[in-house]
This record gives C-alpha cells, sequence and structure tokens, in this order.
C-alpha cells in the first residue's frame, strides 16, 4: 500500500500540500481517476480519488474517514540527546517511529555534542517513517531544550525512566517498566549523562535503570529502550 499524508485532509474537494502533491504527480506519475489511501496524523485513514493535477498540485475528492486507529492504552515520551552525526539521530527518530513512539523531546544535557538541529528535516524524517510503517498516527517533535528545562516533575500515573548507571548498580528497563502506562525515558549523550544530571532526575521522581550489560551507542539505546516500552504493551 502506498500511503500518503497531510494533516489537514477532510472531505469533499481537497488540494494537497505541495510537497505530496510532487510526489503523487512527479514521481509517482498518478493519474486523474487512481486513488489514493491518506492518513492525517492524527488516527483517521481516507480514501480519495484524484480529481485535477497540475505540475506541483493534485486536487482530490476525499471520502469520509474509513478507520480510525485508537491510541495505545499508553504514551511513550522520549528524551534524548541529538548525536553528533546527524544522519545516526534520524535513522533513531525512523526507527522509533516505526516502533512505536509519541513524542519526542531533543535534549541538550552537560556532554552534549550536537545543540542545533533542522526542525524541518527531522518532521520530514517522522513523516515518512509513519507513512513506510502504515501508522495513522504521526509523533510530535519538541524543540530542543536544555535538560534542566525540559526535565518536567514526574506527573502522577506516568512512570519515569533515566538511563545511567552511575557507580553502582541499576535494574534494568525492562524489569521496572510497567504495562498500560504513560512511560518517559530519559536517553543521553555518547559521554552519558553527568552526575548532576543524574541527582536531578532522580529528585524529580525519575528511576535510573540499566538498558543491558554492553555500552550502547546513543541511536541503540533509544530504540533499545523504545523497543522495551512497546513490547510489554504489545
Amino acid at each position: 500500500m502506498q500511503l500518503f499524508y497531510d494533516p489537514d485532509i477532510r472531505p469533499g474537494i481537497f488540494e494537497l500540500r505541495e510537497a505530496e502533491a510532487r510526489h503523487v504527480t512527479q514521481v509517482l506519475r498518478k493519474r486523474v481517476g487512481d486513488e489514493l489511501t491518506l492518513v492525517d496524523g492524527k488516527g483517521s485513514w481516507f480514501r480519495a480519488v484524484i480529481s485535477d493535477l497540475g505540475k506541483r498540485r493534485c486536487v482530490l475528492e476525499v471520502e469520509p474517514a474509513f478507520d480510525y486507529a485508537p491510541r495505545a492504552s499508553h504514551r511513550l515520551s522520549l528524551y534524548v540527546a541529538p548525536t553528533k552525526n546527524i544522519d545516526r539521530f534520524e535513522w533513531m527518530l525512523e526507527k522509533a517511529t516505526e516502533i512505536g513512539v509519541d513524542e519526542i523531546f531533543p535534549i541538550i544535557s552537560d556532554h552534549s555534542e550536537r545543540s542545533r538541529l533542522r526542525p524541518d528535516r527531522l518532521e520530514r524524517v517522522l513523516e515518512s517513517a509513519m507513512k513506510q510503517s502504515l501508522r495513522a498516527w504521526l509523533p510530535v517533535l519538541h524543540p530542543a531544550g536544555k535538560f534542566a528545562e525540559v526535565m518536567p516533575e514526574l506527573p502522577a500515573e506516568t512512570a519515569g525512566f533515566f538511563a545511567y548507571l552511575g557507580d553502582r548498580e541499576v535494574p534494568l528497563l525492562r524489569d521496572t517498566c510497567p504495562t498500560g502506562q504513560d512511560v518517559r525515558v530519559f536517553i543521553g549523550p555518547e559521554g552519558g549523562f553527568s552526575p548532576s544530571e543524574a541527582e536531578l532526575a532522580k529528585s524529580r521522581g525519575y528511576a535510573w535503570v540499566s538498558l543491558g550489560p554492553n555500552r550502547l551507542r546513543t541511536e541503540t539505546a533509544a530504540i533499545t529502550a523504545v523497543l522495551t516500552v512497546e513490547q510489554k504493551n504489545w
């Protein structure tokens, strides 16, 4: 199935945003009368028929939503330090979207090697991964922020985990992660979180956890955490 995305899609006559229209007309060479399947990134699925085409425009006759993908019983929020190599960070965003993440907060911590991001480019990565994996929900990408400002107090009924070893043994995420409950997970940069950051996390209600016996790259740790949480809820 070829899936298309427009956050403003609605029943009736509707013109696709330019990025998707170009893909329909110039890449896929669709024609008037061809059928498309679309999602709005908010859970709804639509069918549409192309009624008019131009070089950069695609007009559709959109049917009422034929399906709705309800949210899971939990929300997974991933707080993660951007990697120095942006390709690794984009790969992580892609895979996390495919597995199932709801929110992504890029964090700038004491040992971060990258502080600047291109949100427009990262949004395109998320959109592409959502469509490729045939999902109807687009993860929310929040602006990058400094660690102390981004880390909130842990709300009631939310489980919070902080990937940090420090100088002591800590439990595995897989052994402590609950099911059917909102989860927040913090993943640090290549140099790890600083002791002061770890203490701040603990003071705000986050439990220190390990992701396994091996030292992992940031992007690997993030994917391991997402997969661990989602497997507990599948």
